[in-house]
């Protein structure tokens, strides 16, 4: 088979992942991806969106904070947007991009309208991740560096795959899934720092729901649509690979999900600045220096997140996420980088912008002409101190991968303080056990129902938004 029919096959065949391990990454990244997207309601996209998603009609999936259900791709269009806007959802290596946020709204907002059950959502999710992970082994490094946005295009197809799992449709309509959801895909990194980005992962998420359903309903498609001259190799990337290269675990193969597994964001900036932050809050533990010591600190990353890292003086929060003297100022000055160091007036903060131009962003020797994966490639770092003393650290491995995972409890604390932003301390404690209940939740519904049950100003600005507008 062909890699468009052979990936459809595997997602149609596959057996149930039912084991310990595949189900509780499965819900670690389900978790993290709706902590985000609930605490993302708040923020000025996603309340244009929902508003269009509610200008969309009623049906019967949820928007996270909004007493009212509408359509299955309007549900995973807002709710999509939602998750991705504070662009503090999870990573994944081999898609240089977000993996959860186009995925996880669709299986929610479908998931509903089938009353699929936990275990179904999971599973799905699972499935969904492994197909992003075939694609993009053999588009990246070229497809992201040509400027596309992961998360928007392979995100897309690997979210529809999912879709059709969920839907239990069969490999032919599998395949026309796919293929309904590459003639959709789209998304640059031009809109890095913008509200658009996040509009990205709304889109993906939106045009899942679509294909999946236009797939069941009997919509075909071009047969091959991933290699060849016309296929998403041959237009998306500059890969020379055959088409063997789409590979498909074997049985008793780990998955993807497993292995490299998912990164979770313990900072909510853009991925790029992460090693850096690792190492900068790291040595200021060690070395108790405060942000007044620092004479200079001088980061040097590779050159694919130096592209991603646009905004030497950002002027809003937004734009802050993708600016490395911003981000690393505030390791120096305070040790650590919340939610609330990203609103508009947090970034006027004196103490922060006058250590700003102290920090010098560097690109890595040797890093802007190679094939090899940025985190095959070192992240250095280098603080000098005002009494003539240096501090260095290098890192491959980001904090909050599988290889130096968050724990447990920063994992509930992060969504606790990202769910605590529109709910109340018994909601969300009751978010948190219905998440990890999962497994044996026999409907979704008894979960996405108490995510409309909030009195927050979510809720209480769209509602005098869409009755304005009516």
């Amino acid at each position: 088979m062909r890699p468009t029919s052979r990936i459809a096959h595997w997602v149609a065949s596959l057996p149930r992942q039912r084991t310990r391990e595949v189900q509780s990454l499965a819900v670690d990244g389900i978790r993290d991806l709706i902590g985000c997207m609930i605490a993302g309601t708040l923020e000025p996209p996603s309340q244009k969106a929902i508003r269009v998603a509610l200008a969309w009609g009623r049906g019967s999936s949820s928007i996270a904070g909004i007493d009212h259900t509408v359509s299955a791709p309007a549900s995973a269009f807002a709710n999509g947007t939602a998750a991705h806007v504070l662009d503090f959802d999870d990573s994944f290596a081999p898609l240089t991009g977000h993996p959860s946020a186009p995925i996880v709204p669709a299986l929610l907002a479908l998931g509903e309208e089938l009353g699929s059950s936990g275990a179904a959502i999971l599973d799905a999710y699972v499935v969904g991740i492994e197909v992003l992970a075939t694609i993009a082994r053999v588009a990246n490094p070229s497809h992201y560096a040509m400027g596309w946005h992961s998360t928007a295009t392979i995100g897309r197809i690997g979210s529809a795959a999912a879709c059709a799992r969920l839907l239990g449709l069969d490999a032919a309509q599998t395949t026309a899934a796919i293929s309904i959801a590459m003639s959709s895909s789209a998304g640059t990194r031009l809109q890095l720092g913008s509200p658009m980005k996040s509009v990205h992962a709304g889109f993906a998420a939106r045009d899942a729901v679509i294909a999946a359903r236009l797939a069941a309903e009997g919509m075909t498609g071009g047969s091959e649509v991933l290699a060849g001259e016309r296929g998403f190799q041959g237009l998306y990337t500059m890969s020379h690979a055959g088409e063997e290269a789409f590979t498909v675990p074997g049985e008793g193969e780990p998955l993807a999900i497993v292995s490299p597994g998912i990164t979770f964001k313990p900072y909510p900036t853009c991925g790029s600045t992460h090693r850096s932050l690792d190492a900068l809050l790291f040595l200021k533990t060690e070395h108790r220096f405060s942000g007044d010591d620092v004479d200079s600190a001088v980061l040097s990353i590779p050159a694919l997140n130096v592209k991603n890292l646009i905004y030497d003086r950002p002027a809003s929060g937004l734009e802050a996420k993708f600016s490395m003297p911003y981000c690393a100022a505030l390791a120096l000055e305070q040790g650590s980088l919340r939610l609330g160091d990203f609103d508009d007036a947090a970034i006027e903060r004196p103490r922060i912008q006058a250590l700003m131009p102290r920090i010098v962003m560097e690109t890595t020797p040797g890093s802007e002409h190679t094939e090899k994966d940025y985190l095959d490639l070192p992240a250095h770092t280098t603080v000098r101190l005002k009494d003539g003393s240096t501090l260095s650290d290098e890192r491959y491995v980001r904090r909050g991968s599988l290889s130096s995972p968050m724990s447990d409890q920063e994992h509930a604390g992060k969504f606790r303080d990202c769910a605590g932003r529109v709910f109340g301390h018994s909601e969300t404690e009751r978010l948190l056990e219905l998440i990890s209940n999962l497994p044996v939740t026999p409907d979704v519904r008894l979960f996405t129902s108490l995510l409309r049950q909030t009195k927050s100003q979510v809720a209480s600005s769209t509602d005098a938004s869409h009755h304005a507008a009516r």
